[in-house]
């Protein structure tokens, strides 16, 4: 009785002194060995290895679901503000290169440009690509109200005019209008009768470039009367080009020039393909008109993605543009090759930064420009302004202007992971530029890539239907094996077009 007392009630036995096996054996029970310990954190460690990464990638893809749903709201939200406000409303997507700055103890203290990315790290662009080609933010840009002839303190005259037409004055060039702001090319040079080229006029006291300079730049449009058609201008590019050239009487003429996009070569075809070629008589003056800025930046419309997950903006660009043809083999074929007449320009990866400048050197970050994605008044994918083409290497006189690119094709942004933002280059010296074979050298070597990301989401704006939708990419490999293609006839172009494609043939219900 005693014994069975003192088995259930162990603190008495301690209270009286009492010692016994079963005390003993009582109190080891009640922890655990190191031995035990040591097991129970190595199963712990166990089923922390094989859960943790699962976990953070359901996450990881939760984030990229998340920031596909909001580019895709964030441009339907622009689409209904244009048509609300019945003006052209633009999407800017901003590149990470904008906040570049000069170290000059970057690259071994000779200096350069460094870019800080969403990770918080400093990086130099001259060695790695993301500063140029990830998008976090996205703004909007409105297009202001129209500049009219009856909003001016002066009357004024504008004057179609082409090459040799033997008008009084000439037209100058050079003479202020040179380089990128000239306002002949070699089409007109060669004897085309297109009229593209106007004069503006005016009193002689009337200081012209002060008056309409800014307006009368790249990247604004314009009508004429009551006609509807816009003429896009494409130069000067800058305002400061009127000043130079303006020369006031009686010295001068008082007058100021500016050249548009009016080319039948450019009719049905290339960036212009939607904008018709509409005959002007050489001559014909016009004292009413409507002049329309490029979208301004609303900066109190912008909204950012999660932490981590970028636009990859060297995988996005147009469905199916694609101009000239190459005898290189297909995985070394670039989005630029110089071998052609003309020159290889794959669309499909247009708004990627070697579009702009393909060499093993990137261009300067205050080269390159957002990209503004313009919806019309009608709620109409309408056009695209981006990087015009540095077609000469080292071209220290490149300024970064944009183009304007009309939306006949899909619009497809990839979005995916800052970290897999990657632009491997081919190594040989004839080539150095991004092609299939860099890209597979890379993949090979476990580098990572958004392309073969199967977290990754694209986003599809179709200018055709109207719809914006936004679908989990589809891995490249089942592609070709669904396709039954031959990979060694594709390029890097034909890759992301296969991505693009899966993922919208597969994935019915877009998210």
């Amino acid at each position: 009785m005693i014994q069975s007392h003192l088995e259930t009630n162990p603190h008495f036995a301690m209270a009286v002194g009492i010692r016994t096996p079963v005390l003993k054996r009582a109190y080891r029970r009640r922890g655990l060995t190191l031995v035990e310990l040591l097991v129970v954190v190595g199963v712990v460690s166990v089923l922390a290895a094989v859960v943790l990464p699962s976990v953070k990638s359901v996450l990881t893809d939760r984030k990229s679901s998340q920031a596909a749903i909001i580019v895709r709201n964030f441009v339907d939200a622009a689409r209904a503000r244009a048509i609300g406000k019945n003006r052209s409303v633009a999407v800017v997507l901003e590149r990470l290169s904008s906040r570049a700055q000069w170290d000059p103890t970057a690259n071994g203290g000779s200096g350069g440009y460094v870019s800080e990315t969403a990770s918080g790290s400093i990086i130099s662009p001259d060695t790695n690509w993301v500063p140029y080609n990830s998008c976090i933010r996205m703004s909007l840009a409105e297009e202001p109200m129209p500049v009219t002839e009856a909003m001016l303190s002066a009357p004024v005259t504008i004057t179609a005019r082409t090459p040799g037409d033997g008008l009084n004055p000439a037209i100058p060039n050079p003479g202020g209008y040179t380089g990128q702001d000239q306002l002949i090319d070699a089409d007109q040079n060669a004897g085309w009768p297109e009229v593209r080229i106007f004069r503006v006029a005016s009193n002689p006291s009337v200081d012209l470039p002060r008056l309409l300079g800014e307006y009368l730049v790249n990247g604004a449009e314009i009508s004429f009367g009551s006609s509807k058609r816009r003429f896009t201008i494409v130069s000067p590019l800058n305002p400061n080009t009127h000043r130079q050239h303006f020369a006031p009487a009686p010295g001068g003429d008082g007058s100021i020039w500016f050249s548009v996009m009016n080319e039948r070569g450019f009719e049905g075809r290339g960036e212009r393909a939607i904008e018709p070629y509409e005959e002007i008589a050489t001559g014909t003056s016009y004292t009413s008109f409507k002049i329309y800025s490029r979208p301004k930046p609303v900066f109190s419309e912008m909204v950012q993605l999660p932490r981590g997950i970028c636009i990859d903006l060297s995988l996005s660009g147009f469905a199916g543009m694609r101009r000239g043809s190459s005898n290189t083999p297909a995985d070394k074929q670039t989005l630029i090759d110089p071998t052609v007449a003309g020159s290889l320009s794959d669309y499909r990866v247009r708004f990627a930064s070697d579009w702009i400048g393909n060499s093993m050197t990137p261009l300067l970050p205050q080269q390159l420009r957002p990209i503004y994605i313009v919806f019309s008044p009608e709620g109409n994918l309408s056009h695209v302004w981006a990087n015009d083409r540095n077609s000469t290497g080292g071209n220290t006189n490149y300024t970064g202007n944009l183009v304007r690119i009309d939306a006949v094709q899909d619009i497809f942004l990839h979005i995916g992971k800052i970290d897999k933002v990657s632009m491997p280059l081919d190594p040989s010296p004839q080539i150095l530029a991004r092609n299939r074979y860099g890209f597979e050298s890379a993949l090979a070597v476990g580098a990572p890539q958004n392309l073969t990301d199967l977290n990754s989401y694209i986003v599809r704006l179709s200018p055709k239907s109207g719809s914006i939708t936004a679908a989990p990419a589809v891995g490249i490999d089942t592609q070709i094996s669904i396709l039954g293609l031959n990979r060694s006839e594709l390029n890097f172009g034909d890759l992301v077009e296969l991505s693009r494609r899966g993922t919208y043939n597969s994935n019915v219900t877009a998210q």
